[in-house]
């Protein structure tokens, strides 16, 4: 019995094959919109959206426990 995807046994079948370009491609597309997000952000916008943690001290706050 031949296996036109390698000898038998190989890992590599068709299945696999089909799996790793699906999740290639949407590696790639994710990839590629993060990218065109990360260029449209910029570090001022990161700062004005981010709230302090009040769990955590302020900078220059000391915690004494």
């Amino acid at each position: 019995m031949s296996s036109k995807s390698g000898p038998p046994g190989d890992i590599e079948c068709g299945t696999v094959r089909s799996i790793n370009t699906v999740m290639g491609d949407f590696l790639a597309n994710a990839e590629a919109r993060l990218a065109a997000r990360l260029e449209r952000v910029s570090l001022d916008d990161i700062a004005r959206q981010a709230q302090p943690n009040p769990l955590q001290p302020q900078h220059g706050a000391h915690h004494h426990g």
